[in-house]
């Protein structure tokens, strides 16, 4: 439970207070709960999305759903995915691209890909709402649990690019095959339990989105980051939101 709730602080701004005892030394074991905390905040976007869309029209529940897991994780992902876009379109060279990325202020690259990725999500989902909330908040759940588990396989299979300690470091300098199975076996479980045969476009899809981005974060800067992790939650994200919403379509 201490590991799970370690998992809750760094993804999230919810609460936990003193049932959290932080231990630096197991840090590494709330890795395998990522992916359950990405299903808790894809529930909560998708409870908000089904009871609102009973209100309001569709693109109002999208918005209250986007702001609800935005809140939840405090921009967290969103932010990883402006400063990524900063530091590696924007920068000369690996160090170069990790100091821009180190830097809190947004640049041009970032606000564009913050606006894209929100427009393209805010757009997934009201294709997805159009046949029906039930869907569209399994599909909430399915993609932001994908999201995650991208993040754990990344920091398996790619060293931290950064040597100076961070917040997500931690995270990857310890996780174990062990880790690693059960961390990705529950997104892929949990999309086949909630969207059936579609499960696959979106598992293949994430898997894609992750492979092509570990790749790119290693060519540019030698491994991942935080801000790495966080872009490619995102991308994945977009990428399931894409896969159902044409599997639907067809």
């Amino acid at each position: 439970m201490n590991s799970f709730l370690g998992a809750v602080v760094f993804l999230t701004r919810i609460p936990v207070g003193s049932l959290y005892n932080f231990q630096s030394t197991s840090l590494s074991r709330s890795v395998i709960y990522f992916p359950l905390v990405g299903a808790l905040i894809g529930s909560a976007g998708g409870i908000i999305l089904v009871a609102a869309h009973a209100f309001f029209p569709a693109s109002i529940a999208v918005l209250l759903c986007m702001a609800t897991t935005t809140a939840m994780t405090g921009g967290l992902h969103e932010d990883g995915l402006a400063d990524a876009a900063d530091g590696l379109l924007g920068g000369r060279n690996p160090a170069h691209r990790l100091e821009i990325m180190k830097d809190s202020r947004l640049g041009t690259f970032g606000a564009l890909a913050l606006w894209f990725s929100l427009t393209a999500k805010f757009l997934l989902l009201n294709t997805l709402l159009l046949q029906g909330a039930a869907l569209t908040c399994a599909a909430l759940i399915v993609a932001n649990t994908l999201g995650r588990g991208a993040c754990v396989a990344l920091l398996y299979f790619y060293p931290y690019a950064r040597v100076e300690e961070s917040k997500a470091k931690p995270f990857g300098d310890s996780i174990t095959r062990l880790q690693l199975l059960p961390a990705l076996a529950l997104p892929t479980a949990l999309a086949f339990a909630l969207i059936g045969r579609a499960a696959a476009g979106c598992t293949l899809a994430a898997i894609a989105a992750t492979g092509l981005a570990g790749v790119y974060f290693k060519r540019k800067i030698g491994g991942v980051t935080g801000d790495c992790l966080g872009a490619a939650n995102q991308l994945v994200e977009l990428a399931s939101y894409f896969v159902l919403a044409e599997e639907i379509r067809r």
